[in-house]
């Protein structure tokens, strides 16, 4: 009713009223606490303790995560990592440690002392192991992969990426088993298996006249090029260019559109199908025929003979059928590329040989001095089919010996030594023709054979069809036993019984030493005799023979990725080697080391290495030296060892190859255990880095944060946070000690020492009760609260004590009466100064940093806790001391008490004058004498200048600090964190996408053009298209899907177009639309030209498929300039869920699509290890890039021009739900809009501020009712002005000067910013408060300022010492980032507002003759009476209802 009346007595009738409640209840408080002081004295303090206990005793209190504290929330960055949590992705399944070395006098690191140096580093690293609950783990249990394939986990080295990679040496971290799994599963599965056969394809069906078989001349050109050295040249290669064994890479490396490439697998599947036919065909005939046979024929062998075919025939698959191919290809080619080499070794061998084979021959014409190379194969391929032997298995071609098995004497004979012990010289699949296959069981049918087939008394088609049919014999050896065992003995040498010329031994001897030794331990059996099958030492045979030096020249279980490379990378040649550096001198290390760098797989899974990442101060550049401009110098190198996640850890150490068995730890323990591994590997790295004399090379590095776990930053951050607790302390011993001292007195009666402890001792309660509070609401305790908060809000809730403790000062009675009148008095002050501080932590929390808002939630906590503590409870201990001081006890010593005869002279004098203030401030500022004068003009330049330097400072800002600025300048870290900022610059980036309709066409051109056009940003690396799961699915959709080349199971093709979906029948097929987006086409590079990068996946019509270009429309001969992309279309979600499946399955996929969980399956053989078969979850509501690496990031600008342009292509897009992310974004985000995040919260603390101040004194002016209303509302805008003007001048002064101090604009730094704000509110407020309600009596401005500053002088001198001493403390810390970003910025502000609020604003005020700052009382009586208590709203208490009688407290 009052409220709707807008007459101005109504007004003043509502704020009468007001007034007259907040006195009533403020009155029955202090008067309840008066009568019963305990349970006010006691309930705070214990409930605070209980928040205390409950807080500070959780396990998580400390925030050690970066983004957590660091990135701002309301940035669509922040929203989309939101999303991907509402989704249940963790962000991150990989951590990474960065092992920088750095060479320590800057010079060159690439020579052989120092990389030898390096590589022990490295050794002693990865033999890294710590110890959790009872286990011990190794990096082989934490890294992130150490397999090729199912059941290899724990049989392959950690994968790490290092440019010690470019070594041979760095081959030490295989182990022999490492190296037996790489040779079974890449060698022998992805090289020998799948290329061997279609050597065949390509050399004897797609080459003109290469055989009987050949069909096509698509090959001619290819298999020329690498056999011909002059047609290589006149091609324009070079004559290097023609080596045959290189057509094994081109098998892998042809486009699948190339003609040859058509060719070899449209017949190597039809040849492959059509022998696998033939081969149960003939062998499902032969065992019908010989059950045939046995029914009228009782005869052991033949049912020995029955039984095997029957065998095979049951048993016989595609996988057998392509392993038999692939040896008798390798028969072949053992002729077709040995031929040449054995022509040059015979004619070397005979120089030495003729004569004894003159000697034991005694005939010229059975010992040649040379063959020719038709010979030459004759003699290869002899060898191949020869007897195995046990005693020389490797043997030699050559046909000297009596006999084959390696026993035989030297000339005596026409057979080579060894062999596999199974002709294979017939034709392929005779065995038919003998049977009539074609026509079993038809009228048609005529074998040839009359009656039964007569392998016991073999006919002669028998033994031409079937017997010497290569099938046959193959199969058949693979269910016939055999003992024998791999051997490694000598050849024999002549055996003449009448050896006078000392033959046989010389002839021993000499071959002796020219036998090679094939034999590997895993040759089994090695050594003595094995119950195998024949085909076994077959295979034997032939896998030594592919291995020997006349072919790949590796060695099983000794050759490894480092000196046996498998061609697939630029500058890498099959069966080359990386590059030594031992022995070798640095211009020769800097030339070889100018090459390409590739991890163990050279390229296949993830295309060359970016060397951003791994290198620094190179001379040339990286990107700018080759082989033509080889590097001159490298200062640093850093190796990146990836490991896996906390969630994926549990898997890999239940998997049963572990070494020490398997074990099942949770998540939770996993969690612990990679943190543990993670201080233990890096401490492990840098032992030393601080040594000088610790080597030539400097050690130091950094493991992030991912990975669901602290690393390098959080354990800084929670170092950080946790070593306050020295200074913190320091800081409330000077608080107390100080405030003891203002309060002291030498009247011991009268002091106030002991309250005053008991006042600081609750105001550190109170705070670490509210952080308590907080910690237990979810607030942890970040750098930013740490370092800021006991050093100011310890300040702030002193500051409300000394108001209470100075006012009961001056009473020098001590009834109850007194007390309540008092505390009514300082009830709006203090009420105020915490309204103040409230609402200027309230706006920060406006700022969307978590350092600023999380810091201000906690100040806003402890700032209610404080109010409530210095309100509810301290004032009951000051009435406790004042009936101490009644009792006439001593302060401290309260037991003491004075003797009844001494008078008590100071219970009825007046308060004590301020000495600070009659003294020192008095005659400095407000005397008319020339001093005052002069320091008068002091103040006002001293402002002025302030405002002119914080100008001129706030134009040399600099936004943003680097990782080596968080670090402290004494740690490894520091320094890895340098020096990548000043010669690295690279870190890992991945470009995510949200829901999209991932089946629409448009859309997965758009976003592989948004993936290409992120890599082509300027600091962005380049990485080829194909990468991208969309990208790699849409082409393995299409024609050019390469997944059937080396498949794991022969019998099941793996591209997309041949998976059927069982609901429509339809298959997983891509199709071709224009490059509309202007996207990437394939690199396609220029003859001998090596394309390290591909590029994108379109293609030019010119490099279609001839199918594709069939059903396009394109005329092959004229294709014209048009650009294709592969696409699919038309999938329904259950469709897309197949296709993906599949593509997962076959490929290993990628994208990190959401799988619904539990659904792959699980590998029966090996615990712990997955089938890559898990349901993708449709529609796709998520997926991402592979890791993208930006470099040349020096400077904060060249992170921020990279989040932008980055973010212009993708994040800022409004099509898709895109946004780029990394540490890079997760660091530097926030400078991005810091300086307008700044700008808007100090302009809103500022309008707050103003609002704040106006209804304070509005509220308290109108409490007098002694003016008019339009006086009190002029008076209260202008005394609200002129506080905002001063919060501007601080704030102006406070950010310039802190970044000539060398502050960035950051958010610690912005907290301390915006404080600046409350400080200048909280001294100025009061001062200007205080003026406006000075007596009416006092007229002119200087008389009015009198009035106030000498009751504020020393309360304000009170705050500023408590607030200063607080932040001087942070001057003592060892973090040179705590230094600059709290200590600097801080003690500026604390300096700054002092100066402005207590010095400038009185004389200000001096000057300002305004009758609407005249709001003072007109009653003498309250003018007298102003002076007696601080009373800055005093007005006469109401009557209140009776209490009860207060006891009498002694």
């Amino acid at each position: 009713r009052v409220l709707q009346n807008s007459r101005s007595t109504n007004y003043e009738t509502f704020f009468h009223h007001h007034h007259i409640i907040i006195i009533m209840l403020s009155s029955w408080l202090f008067r309840s606490m008066a009568a019963r002081p305990w349970p006010y004295m006691l309930i705070i303090p214990c409930v605070l303790i209980v928040f205390i206990a409950v807080g500070w005793t959780r396990d998580d209190l400390i925030e050690e995560e970066v983004y957590n504290i660091w990135t701002p929330t309301g940035s669509a960055f922040a929203k989309d990592k939101q999303y991907l949590i509402d989704l249940g992705v963790e962000e991150s399944t990989v951590t990474t440690f960065a092992a920088m070395a750095i060479a320590r006098d800057g010079e060159n690191l690439f020579t052989e002392s120092r990389l030898e140096e390096i590589r022990l580093r490295m050794e002693q690293m990865e033999a890294t192991m710590i110890e959790f609950k009872g286990n011990t783990y190794t990096w082989e249990d934490v890294c992130n992969t150490n397999s090729v394939g199912l059941g290899t986990t724990y049989q392959f080295p950690c994968i790490r990426i290092s440019m010690m990679d470019l070594f041979q040496e760095s081959r030490w971290y295989f182990t022999e088993e490492d190296r037996v799994t790489w040779y079974n599963e890449v060698i022998r599965k992805l090289l020998v298996k799948p290329r061997v056969p279609r050597f065949g394809i390509m050399t004897q069906v797609c080459t003109t006249n290469a055989s009987p078989l050949s069909q096509s001349s698509a090959c001619d050109r290819t298999v020329a090029l690498r056999t011909n050295e002059a047609y290589a040249v006149s091609q324009g290669f070079s004559k290097d260019y023609a080596k045959p064994l290189l057509l094994l890479s081109d098998i892998g490396n042809l486009e699948m559109n190339h003609e040859c490439k058509i060719c070899i697998e449209d017949n190597f599947e039809a040849t492959m199908e059509q022998l696998t036919l033939g081969t149960k065909s003939a062998f499902g005939v032969l065992f019908l025929e010989l059950k045939r046979l046995m029914a009228v024929t009782d005869d052991t062998d033949l049912a020995k003979l029955t039984k095997q075919v029957g065998t095979v025939a049951a048993t016989v698959d595609r996988a057998a059928v392509e392993e038999w191919y692939s040896y008798y290809v390798v028969r072949g080619l053992y002729a077709q590329l040995g031929a040449a080499d054995y022509v040059d070794k015979y004619a070397g061998v005979m120089v030495n040989l003729t004569v004894p084979c003159l000697l034991v021959t005694k005939d010229a014409a059975m010992c040649p001095d040379t063959v020719s190379e038709a010979e030459a194969k004759t003699h290869l391929v002899n060898h191949a089919d020869n007897a195995f032997s046990s005693v020389t298995t490797a043997g030699a071609p050559f046909p000297f010996w009596s006999n084959g098995d390696g026993t035989g004497a030297l000339f005596e004979g026409t057979f080579p030594v060894g062999g596999s012990g199974i002709d294979m010289s017939g034709a392929i699949l005779s065995a038919m023709a003998y049977l009539d296959v074609r026509n079993y069981n038809t009228p048609a049918w005529n074998p040839l054979y009359d009656g039964y087939v007569d392998p016991l008394t073999p006919g002669t088609n028998w033994t031409k069809y079937v017997e010497t049919d290569p099938v046959f014999r193959w199969h058949l050896a693979g269910v016939t036993p055999m003992d024998s065992h791999c051997g490694n003995g000598n050849l024999t040498g002549t055996n003449l019984t009448n050896d006078q010329f000392g033959l046989n031994g010389a002839t021993a001897e000499g071959l002796a030493s020219a036998s090679r030794k094939w034999c590997t331990p895993y040759s089994t059996p090695v050594g003595e005799d094995g119950s195998e099958t024949q085909q076994h030492f077959a295979k034997m045979f032939y896998d030594l023979l592919v291995d020997s030096p006349s072919f790949l020249d590796i060695t099983q279980g000794k050759s490894d990725p480092y000196d046996w490379t498998n061609g697939n990378g630029c500058d890498y040649d099959l069966g080359g080697v990386r590059f030594p550096y031992t022995n070798m001198n640095e211009s020769s290390i800097l030339y070889n080391a100018s090459r390409v760098l590739y991890n163990v797989d050279e390229g296949v899974s993830a295309g060359a290495v970016d060397r951003n990442v791994l290198m620094g101060g190179a001379t040339p550049a990286v990107g700018d030296y080759n082989y033509n401009n080889p590097l001159r110098e490298v200062t640093v190198i850093q190796s990146v060892y990836p490991a896996l996640g906390r969630l994926l850890i549990p898997n890999r150490v239940k998997n049963c190859n572990r070494p020490g068995g398997s074990i099942n730890i949770t998540a939770d323990e996993a969690e612990a255990v990679l943190e543990k591994f993670k201080e233990a590997f890096e401490d492990s790295w840098t032992v030393g880095w601080d040594d000088p004399n610790a080597g030539e090379v400097q050690f130091v590095g950094f493991f992030d944060d991912q990975g669901g776990t602290i690393g390098t930053t959080g354990r800084m951050l929670k170092d950080i946070t946790l070593d306050n607790g020295q200074l913190t302390m320091i800081s409330i011993i000077l608080i107390a000690v100080i405030s003891a001292v203002f309060l002291f007195s030498f009247d011991v009666i009268h002091s106030k020492v002991l309250v005053t402890l008991i006042g600081v001792s609750l105001v550190v309660i109170s705070f670490f009760g509210a952080l308590g509070f907080g910690i237990i609401c979810g607030i942890k305790i970040n750098v930013n609260i740490a370092w800021t908060l006991p050093f100011i809000i310890l300040g702030l809730g002193v500051d409300d004590m000394y108001i209470v403790l100075l006012a009961l000062r001056n009473r020098r009675s001590f009834t109850s009466e007194v007390f309540i009148e008092t505390m009514n008095e300082v009830l709006v002050p203090v009420t105020m100064t915490s309204l103040v501080n409230a609402a200027m932590f309230a706006v920060m929390n406006f700022v969307d940093v978590p350092a600023v808002y999380l810091t201000a939630q906690m100040a806003l906590i402890s700032v209610i806790f404080l109010y409530f503590t210095v309100i509810l409870c301290f004032p009951a201990y000051c009435y406790l001391d004042m009936k101490r001081q009644a009792a006439g006890r001593y302060d401290v010593a309260v037991c003491l008490k004075r003797p009844q005869d001494e008078a008590d002279d100071e219970v009825n004098a007046p308060p004590h004058e301020s000495f600070l203030y009659t003294r020192v401030y008095k005659p400095l500022v407000l005397d008319k004498g020339v001093l005052a004068a002069i320091t008068r003009a002091i103040i006002v330049l001293g402002v002025a200048a302030l405002i002119g330097v914080g100008s001129y400072g706030i134009t040399q800002r600099k936004v943003g600090l680097g990782l080596e600025d968080f670090f402290p300048s004494f740690s490894q870290a520091h320094a890895w964190a340098a020096e990548t900022t000043e010669t690295l610059g690279s870190w890992s980036i991945r470009v995510r996408w949200g829901e999209a309709d991932y089946t629409d066409p448009d859309t997965q051109l758009f976003i592989m053009r948004q993936f290409e056009q992120v890599v082509e940003t300027p600091h962005v690396a380049e990485t080829d298209t194909k990468f991208l799961w969309l990208a790699s699915f849409n082409v393995w959709m299409s024609r050019h899907c390469t997944a059937n080349f080396d498949r794991e199971d022969p019998d099941v093709l793996e591209c997309g177009m041949d998976q059927v979906f069982p609901m429509d029948n339809s298959t997983c097929s891509a199709f071709w639309l224009p490059n509309k987006y202007n996207a990437r086409e394939k690199n396609f590079g220029d003859g001998e030209q090596c394309v390290v990068f591909e590029g994108g996946v379109c293609r030019p019509a010119s490099q279609m498929h001839p199918k594709d270009q069939d059903t396009l429309g394109i005329n092959a001969e004229n294709p014209g300039n048009s650009s294709w992309c592969p696409v699919f279309a038309e999938f329904s979600n259950e469709k897309l869920q197949f296709c993906l499946m599949r593509f997962n399955n076959f490929t290993r996929g990628g994208g990190d699509l959401l799988e619904a969980e539990d659904t792959a399956t699980a590998n029966p053989q090996c615990k712990g290890e997955f089938y890559n078969d898990a349901m993708i979850e449709t529609p796709l509501l998520y997926s991402a890039s592979p890791p993208l690496f930006t470099f040349e990031l020096y400077e904060h600008q060249d992170y921020l021009d990279m989040i932008e342009q980055t973010r212009a292509v993708c994040d800022d897009v409004e099509r898709l739900r895109c946004w780029v992310g990394g540490i890079p974004q997760n660091y530097w985000e926030q400078y991005l809009t810091v300086e307008n995040t700044l700008l808007k919260a100090s302009s809103a603390a500022i309008g707050v501020g103003f609002l704040v101040a106006f209804f304070f004194l509005l509220t308290n002016l109108k409490q007098e009712g002694q003016h008019e209303n339009k006086k009190i509302v002029a008076g209260s805008a202008l005394g609200a002005l002129l506080i905002a003007l001063v919060c501007i001048i601080s704030l102006v002064s406070v950010v310039g000067i802190s970044v000539l101090l060398g502050v960035s604009i950051t958010a610690f730094s912005m907290m301390s910013f915006l404080l600046s704000i409350g400080f200048s509110i909280e001294f100025s407020v009061h001062i200007v408060h205080r003026y406006i309600k000075a007596p009416q009596s006092l007229d002119s401005p200087v008389e009015r300022v009198e009035f106030a500053m000498s009751f504020l002088t020393l309360p304000t001198l009170l705050s500023f010492v408590s607030s200063t001493l607080g932040v001087a403390c942070l001057a003592f810390t060892d973090f040179e980032f705590n230094d600059i970003y709290f200590f600097r910025p801080l003690i500026t502000v604390m300096l700054v507002t002092y100066f402005v609020g207590c010095w400038f604003v009185p004389v200000l005020l001096t000057f300002l003759n305004i009758d609407a700052l005249k709001c003072g009382s007109t009653d003498l009586k309250r003018d007298e009476m102003v002076d007696e208590v601080p009373k800055e709203n005093a007005v006469e208490p109401p009557p209140v209802p009776e209490m009860p009688k207060e006891k009498d407290i002694d």
